[in-house]
């Protein structure tokens, strides 16, 4: 249902029903004046609200009785050490299947969270502090909750294989690989043992699918253990279709279709990179390594905003830290090693890794590293190298107390357009004013960079809409002090072409977002940093998107030669280097970008070439810090673009590109390591997130390098990780390998 805002208010919610909280400004877009344009799974199901809530660091959770008897509204997903945690997924019910407002979801959102505030006594500060905050996500469709659980799910019913003990050498250690992704074929051949009966996988959580009514161990979603899956096998053997069917895992809860009945997905092709073996590529199915797998909801990879992901992907960690602790008592492990590839994310964010989900799984990340066993976490660097998305505004790009973003906004685009402004952890911006000039050069909004002393609690903040000649909203723009820490500013603005006819559109072509200062402000000492957010479709879901672009004369797209440009033009603010994932930006993260060989099939790789769309950091010191650390294939060559792996039913291929496909390779690679490298050897590789455990071909890098090694190593890293198998490619003849 559209909802209607109810005075536009951002003011807390009401500390004496419930737990002060407040929302940021992609929540106050999504779920107020910009609702109607927003994703059908927050216009369709509001009656499961899901969300990520920050709490103090000194937060002390026992837990006590019940809420004086009163009906539940709020649930906890499964989750893994939160005494300890900062951040925690939550869900909480909407009676009315319908939210009036801003004000009315915070409101919900704070009754919930006093619910489970009052069952775990969380300690007096939490009522009061500003740093207790949430970050709405997705809802939970209907069909896939399960209400009637607990604020917790039951522990599994689950048992070890009692033979594999016996299967494996004693001299190998049971490791876990996890991946988070869609479209998982949880009973695929690749994932069982060489008799194709047992499968390697002991646990599989689908997000989104229908319930079972019988099953209390997940919120929502459905969760598949190896006993079960082994059973649909033993039925069904090789007819996968009826064995997905009678699983319940054929048919999803968003109106989207199923992925698992598709030919190729991105999650099975990451998948079996990382975890897949197969007797025709001479694979050996290694049964010491488990596999936990996290099928994401479709409407997580339809989302082009960076908003509605948080919940469900922390819920992720939270679930595979939790099923890793499960396996390694039932196996006897101590230390369990855990690797988890997440082939996900985002253009935008702070890049420094203080975005909520992203502090969120860093944190996780270190405790587990600290408190349990060495923990690994792979993502890739991302494919937006040369997709215009970056740009850095220097003191230099000042003219007269002005600079310039050219934001071309594309027709027939049916998603909003998202372009966020970073400054410099600290800084105060009140002299700065950000205003939005339109494609007829008519000037249409403009905000002060400071905060409205009428919007108390939480962090400091104002917003102004962008309004139509007829004074219904078509934008936001909005400046906050992001968690306390760094000011943001955030620009929105509604489709070109919406997909409801009754709401008005934005006009395409060049937008002009002018950032002024007054007379006599101090110089930039760090660059102002901005990111469009992506608006890329990944898996066919149709969701309408037109990427938008900083469009400045000063970026050179071409060579003389007529090949794109892999560097950085001088004097233009549109950069190539920092347009690094901005959920790879977090201490724990091992980054890996993508390569193609350098001369065909037969090439060695020392002279592999950087995928052209694999992204880096910045090659300027300071923030953002983040950097490339290694890098694996993700196109075979310049002519035979992505790579081989498997399809959704055993025996099906699918071609794939991406850095993507490249992080499963290192997945798979440090995984195999951690099955016999010794404990110093890992601990002490831990300072680097194991990049030091990784083999491949190493370059010397040092102070002498020219530009050309410089840009190399800024994209490929330290290492370059071979494939374990492609078609066609031999790594034997590489005498740098180590």
């Amino acid at each position: 249902m559209i909802m209607t805002d109810d005075g536009a208010s951002d003011d807390l919610a009401d500390g004496s029903d419930g737990v002060p909280v407040y929302l940021s400004p992609y929540e106050f877009w999504n779920f107020g004046i910009g609702q109607g344009y927003s994703f059908p799974a927050i216009r369709d199901h509001a009656k499961y609200i899901t969300a990520l809530a920050e709490f103090p660091k000194a937060a002390n959770i026992n837990a006590i009785s019940n809420l004086r008897g009163d009906r539940r509204i709020a649930w906890f997903p499964t989750l893994w050490n939160a005494a300890k945690l900062s951040f925690v997924p939550f869900v909480v019910e909407n009676p009315l299947d319908d939210v009036k407002g801003p004000k009315a979801l915070r409101n919900l959102l704070s009754r919930g969270l006093m619910q489970l505030n009052t069952e775990f006594a969380i300690d007096a500060n939490f009522a009061t502090i500003e740093e207790a905050r949430t970050r709405v996500a997705f809802p939970v469709p209907e069909r896939a909750m399960h209400p009637g659980q607990g604020r917790y799910p039951e522990r599994p019913d689950w048992r070890p294989d009692d033979g594999l003990r016996g299967r494996i050498s004693g001299q190998k250690r049971i490791t876990i690989i996890a991946v988070i992704d869609d479209g998982l074929p949880f009973a695929h051949r690749n994932f069982r043992d060489l008799g194709g009966t047992r499968t390697r996988v002991e646990f599989c959580w689908l997000q989104s699918a229908i319930a079972n009514p019988q099953q209390d161990s997940v919120l929502f979603g459905r969760e598949y253990m190896r006993s079960q899956i082994e059973d649909y096998i033993a039925q069904y053997g090789d007819d996968e279709d009826a064995l997905y069917r009678k699983a319940g895992a054929a048919v999803d809860t968003e109106a989207l279709g199923s992925l698992i009945d598709r030919r190729a997905t991105h999650g099975a092709h990451v998948m079996d990179l990382a975890a897949g073996c197969a007797s025709e590529r001479g694979d050996d199915p290694s049964e010491e390594i488990r596999i936990i797998g996290v099928q994401l909801p479709n409407t997580v990879a339809w989302d082009t905003s960076g908003f509605g992901k948080d919940m469900y992907m922390l819920s992720a960690f939270h679930y595979i830290f939790d099923r890793a602790d499960v396996i390694a008592r039932g196996y006897g492990i101590d230390k369990p090693r855990l690797v988890i590839n997440f082939s996900y994310g985002f253009s935008g964010g702070r890049h420094d890794g203080g975005t909520e989900l992203e502090a969120a799984i860093d944190e996780m990340v270190a405790l587990r590293r600290h408190s349990t066993g060495p923990t690994a976490l792979v993502v890739p660097s991302g494919n937006s190298f040369l997709d215009r998305l970056h740009a850095v505004v220097s003191e230099a790009d000042f003219d007269r107390g002005q600079a310039r973003l050219n934001w071309r906004i594309q027709p027939n685009d049916r998603t909003p357009s998202y372009l966020e402004l970073w400054f410099e952890r600290n800084f105060d911006p009140s002299s700065y004013t950000i205003k939005l000039i339109d494609p007829l050069d008519r000037s249409r909004v403009s905000l002060p960079v400071q905060f409205d002393q009428m919007k108390t609690g939480g962090d400091p903040r104002s917003h102004k809409p962008l309004l139509n000649a007829e004074g219904r909203p078509v934008g936001l723009i909005s400046a906050d002090l992001h968690r306390g820490q760094r000011w943001r500013v955030l620009v929105i603005l509604a489709p070109t072409e919406p997909e409801m006819a009754s709401l008005p559109a934005i006009e395409s072509g060049q937008w002009t977002v002018v950032i002024s200062r007054d007379e006599n402000t101090a110089p930039l000492e760090q660059p102002i940093q901005c990111w469009i957010q992506r608006a890329a479709d990944p898996e066919g879901l149709r969701s309408g998107s037109r990427q938008s672009y900083f469009d400045q004369p000063a970026n050179i797209r071409y060579t003389p030669e007529g090949d794109l440009s892999e560097t950085d033009a001088a004097g233009s603010i549109v950069r190539r280097f920092g347009s690094l994932n901005g959920l790879a930006t977090g201490r724990t993260s091992l980054i890996v970008g993508g390569y193609r060989l350098g001369a065909g099939l037969g090439s060695s790789l020392k002279g592999v070439r950087p995928a052209a769309y694999s992204s880096a950091g910045a090659l300027e010191s300071g923030w953002p810090e983040a950097r490339v650390a290694c890098s694996s294939m993700s196109d075979r060559s310049r002519v035979l673009t992505g790579t081989i792996a498997a399809g959704v039913r055993s025996g099906a291929r699918s071609r794939l590109d991406g850095t993507s496909t490249a992080a499963p390779f290192v997945a798979r690679q440090l995984t195999a390591t951690f099955v016999t490298a010794g404990d110093e050897c890992v601990e002490k590789a831990a300072l680097e997130n194991y990049r030091s455990l990784l083999r491949g071909y190493w370059e010397d890098h040092g102070a002498d390098d020219n530009e050309s090694a410089v840009l190399r190593k800024a994209r490929l890293g330290f290492v370059r990780i071979p494939p374990h198998w492609q078609p066609g490619f031999d790594d034997s003849s590489d005498d740098r390998i180590g």
